[in-house]
């Protein structure tokens, strides 16, 4: 941010020139904002009459103030949409690569009938204590879990398989902060939601959900907590998507910011099990 800004205020020279390009971003975010307001609105229920007359009136305003600073597009205006026009590419590239990415884990990923099958069946070395894997999704077992099965060939008396779900509420109240699912030979599924406009604070949630008598003796702070180390292997020859957004997507990911550093789990506590997946 401070580079490109930098580079700009040089770019640009003085704050005459950097006039047009304030103009048209200052335009084009008030009209967008009152078309996501239009949006937000309608999802909350307003009558879309209403709703289309509100704030109709005031994007044909806002769009006389965008049409009026498009002559300025050739004096800097173009700056602004250079920029967002980046932004929402690399936006549009990382949900595109991550729906590509989560398609091939939910395929790899196995059911869990058949997970508790095969414990039951080739029962590994159990552990004393506890584990916890996260998950990005709310069924089927995690590949971390059995990927570490596969090789180790141990498993802790009992595992939490925890998911953090984001709901489209602004908050969650405590009571309904988390919900247990049991899977079966020793594994518990632990759903832990979180409003938007809450932080993901994961281990005050498993604190709350220790107090459950299934979970009972397990402290979230003396446990382990398994997270995957996913490495993108762009593959070329397919038509979902150009196989350089592929590759601009693996190194986006690779320079993502680790899950247990977002969820706030104490890194002397953490295990990460590496897994290459091919989109």
């Amino acid at each position: 941010l401070a580079v490109g800004t930098i580079t700009a205020v040089f770019t640009f020279g003085s704050s005459d020139a950097l006039g047009g390009a304030y103009g048209i971003a200052v335009s084009m975010l008030m009209a967008v904002t009152t078309v996501l307001a239009a949006l937000v609105a309608l999802q909350w229920g307003y009558n879309p009459l209403l709703v289309a007359v509100v704030n109709g009136f005031f994007l044909v305003i806002e769009l006389v103030f965008v049409a009026a600073n498009m002559t300025k597009l050739i004096e800097g205006g173009w700056f602004p949409l250079l920029l967002a026009g980046v932004i929402a590419f690399l936006m549009l590239t990382w949900r595109a690569g991550w729906l590509l990415l989560e398609q091939q884990r939910s395929r790899l990923r196995q059911r869990e009938e058949d997970f508790v099958t095969w414990v039951l069946e080739t029962p590994p070395i159990r552990l004393s204590g506890a584990a916890a894997i996260f998950t990005a999704a709310s069924t089927g077992i995690p590949l971390a879990l059995t990927h570490h099965l596969r090789h180790n060939r141990v498993l802790h008396e009992r595992v939490l398989l925890i998911a953090s779900i984001t709901t489209e509420e602004p908050r969650v109240e405590p009571n309904q902060r988390v919900k247990l699912v049991p899977v079966g030979a020793g594994i518990t599924r632990v759903l832990i939601y979180f409003g938007f406009m809450e932080a993901p604070d994961v281990m005050e949630a498993l604190e709350l959900a220790c107090l459950d008598p299934a979970l009972r003796g397990i402290d979230p702070h003396n446990i382990t907590y398994y997270f995957r180390r996913v490495m993108v292997i762009p593959r070329s020859g397919t038509r979902t998507m150009a196989a350089w957004r592929k590759a601009l997507f693996a190194k986006m990911h690779l320079n993502a910011n680790l899950p247990a550093a977002y969820f706030g789990v104490p890194t002397a506590q953490v295990v990460e099990v590496g897994l290459e997946v091919e989109i």
